[in-house]
């Protein structure tokens, strides 16, 4: 993505005497503009892009920064992200961990110890069902990079549009461009199953290394997401920006409100409900992330596979979960919390989340539709019917 900050042109200097006249002329007139006109009014402003494969926006009150500056700001964090932790970018920092010879220890960036670090405490939390280091078997499935040259169309259509599964025509379009209509061997799942093993990452948040014990595949695509927004929110606050909601792909952070003072209003990603009656949640000072077995998913003789893969077993999850939303503090373990308790199912999840004290809320398929269930607090969270 090609950033649009500027470097600034090069003035030459002023006298001084001249600098106080400016100054002493400009002080004048934002008194003169003040009583004239009153204080600027605020107003929410917005900015977006593309990165990571999917799309990002921010919704953020113009208080200290200029629109340019915080699209700056955004791009620069969130590009710094990918660069890091992408598995379609050889040049990763990510990439380079996986082509780092066994036993070896990797020179890291604090980054990507950090979130490297979580995704083995979630990969412990939830006993290896889910494991960052499934590279071998997203590939063996088709959804990662070794088949999966996918458009930014495609997977904007996927990720943002909440209430519906992809069109039938996009779908096609996507089995025929990775080349994956057809389930893997099971030899093949065998083979990617014995190379997943996230007690193979060993993470030294002292010395900022990472060594792969075993020729695993570190895969963060669960989590980088999550990650960049709370990159790009660390970023626009530094402005002075402290009212926004930032979202990338769909995982959302939220701060402060609008300037009318409502809150900001956040419609819950579903399966197919009801559009009219969908979760609206409020937050402040808080992310929300949701997975989903409607979001990325490819269909064989009427059998539903999806992107999410149980690495106990190297097959992905069959049950009767629909979705799961996560509200954290924390936008990253927000993204992979989803992404977990969405593998493990309603029987499992729910258990595990009451235990961890999360907030989130399950859709799970029923004979009449679809039921729901939330843990923690996230029911404090609905905004409030008019």
């Amino acid at each position: 993505m090609a950033s649009t900050c500027l470097s600034p042109t090069a003035i030459p200097p002023m006298p001084k005497r001249q600098w106080s006249t400016l100054l002493g002329a400009a002080l004048l007139c934002s008194i003169i503009g003040f009583l004239l006109f009153g204080p600027k009014s605020a107003k929410v402003e917005t900015v977006g892009g593309k990165i990571m494969g999917t799309t990002w926006s921010a919704r953020y009150v113009d208080e200290r920064a200029s629109a340019s500056e915080v699209l700056c700001a955004i791009e620069t964090a969130l590009t710094a992200v990918d660069s890091r932790m992408s598995t379609y970018k050889p040049s990763s920092e990510l990439m380079q961990l996986n082509r780092t010879a066994v036993g070896e220890p990797f020179a890291a960036s604090q980054q990507l110890v950090e979130l490297i670090g979580k995704g083995v405490t979630l990969s412990e939390l939830s006993e290896g069902a889910y494991d960052l280091s499934a590279g071998a078997l997203v590939n063996a499935w088709g959804f990662g990079p070794a088949h999966q040259q996918e458009s930014t169309t495609d997977v904007t259509e996927r990720q943002n549009t909440p209430a519906r599964p992809p069109s039938h025509a996009t779908l096609q379009q996507w089995l025929a461009t990775t080349g994956r209509p057809h389930m893997p061997k099971p030899g093949a799942i065998a083979a990617a199953l014995a190379h997943t093993d996230y007690k193979s990452v060993v993470v030294d948040t002292e010395q900022l290394t990472i060594t792969r014990t075993a020729p695993v595949q570190i895969d963060l695509s669960s989590i980088a997401k999550g990650f960049a927004v709370d990159q790009a929110a660390t970023a626009v606050e530094a402005l002075g920006v402290t009212n926004y909601l930032i979202e990338v792909g769909g995982e959302i952070r939220a701060r402060g409100g609008k300037p009318d003072g409502r809150g900001w209003h956040i419609a819950v990603r579903e399966p197919q409900l009801d559009p009219n009656v969908n979760t609206v949640v409020v937050l402040d000072n808080k992310a929300i992330a949701t997975s989903g077995d409607y979001l990325n998913y490819y269909e064989v003789d009427h059998r539903h596979f999806s992107h999410l893969i149980d690495a106990r077993t190297g097959y992905p999850e069959q049950h009767r979960l629909a979705s799961v939303a996560v509200i954290h503090d924390d936008t990253s373990l927000a993204d992979a919390w989803a992404t977990t308790l969405m593998i493990l199912g309603e029987k499992e999840g729910i258990r595990l989340a009451d235990k961890m004290g999360l907030d989130t809320l399950f859709i799970y398929h029923a004979d009449d539709g679809f039921q729901s269930a939330s843990t923690g607090l996230f029911d404090s969270y609905r905004a409030t019917p008019h």
